[in-house]
């Protein structure tokens, strides 16, 4: 994130917003709404969706319940404009901590429920999909905090702001998903046994991409 921010100073900038149709705004709430109703009545034979059979991915809380929390978070979160990325911009370039009170509240909230439900596990050790090879943790934290500065805001900002009908957010979501599945069945995405066979390519050309963006797409160099 600090290196994002680096090139927001520098004068990184992809333009201004301009306003669109408002059925364009609806684009991603449809197609989310169209998911939920997949997800709860499945129209092709075999089940699509389809679900992991195995592992974390294969595993989720009832549908109502979940729904009902994210429907509850979402409008705490677009209410109080939560965002992790912000809030370590805000402090770098402002001296603002007002965001990062909401990041420090959800870390204490998720500390404690973690302790209470006896699930705390310092480290990289023993987490669900996560490996221990600290060299490739650290560069895939490195990129995604970049690439969240670049765009602007972090994965959950993105989300709430396609809700709110922001076609950029959108985009973003759907690159999401998409990368979810291309890292997930072509060797890319790690587990606790390791980085696949193309993770550490993948994460250099992703670090290479994003400061090619934030050194190229800038209003002055400096």
């Amino acid at each position: 994130m600090f290196m994002g921010v680096q090139f927001i100073k520098g004068g990184y900038n992809l333009g201004r917003n301009y306003p669109a149709y408002k059925f364009t705004g609806l684009i991603m709430p449809l197609l989310m709404l169209g998911l939920l109703l997949l997800l709860i009545r499945p129209i092709v034979p075999g089940g699509a969706p389809f679900f992991s059979e195995k592992g974390p991915g294969s595993q989720h809380a009832p549908i109502l319940i979940s729904f009902a929390i994210a429907f509850f978070i979402g409008i705490f979160a677009q209410r109080t404009q939560f965002c992790t990325m912000g809030a370590v911009r805000d402090i770098i370039l402002m001296r603002d901590f007002h965001l990062a009170s909401g990041v420090i509240g959800l870390l204490i909230f998720a500390f404690l429920s973690n302790l209470v439900l006896g699930q705390f596990k310092p480290g990289f050790a023993g987490q669900p999909i996560a490996h221990t090879n600290q060299i490739w943790n650290f560069l895939g934290m490195a990129l995604s905090g970049l690439a969240y500065a670049l765009a602007g805001g972090c994965p959950g900002r993105q989300l709430f702001l396609s809700g709110e009908g922001n076609i950029d957010a959108g985009v973003f979501v759907i690159g999401m998903i998409v990368g979810a599945g291309f890292a997930n069945n072509f060797g890319v995405a790690a587990s606790p046994a390791g980085i696949g066979p193309w993770s550490a390519f993948a994460v250099i050309v992703g670090l290479l991409f994003c400061i090619a963006t934030g050194v190229f797409m800038r209003k002055k160099i400096v």
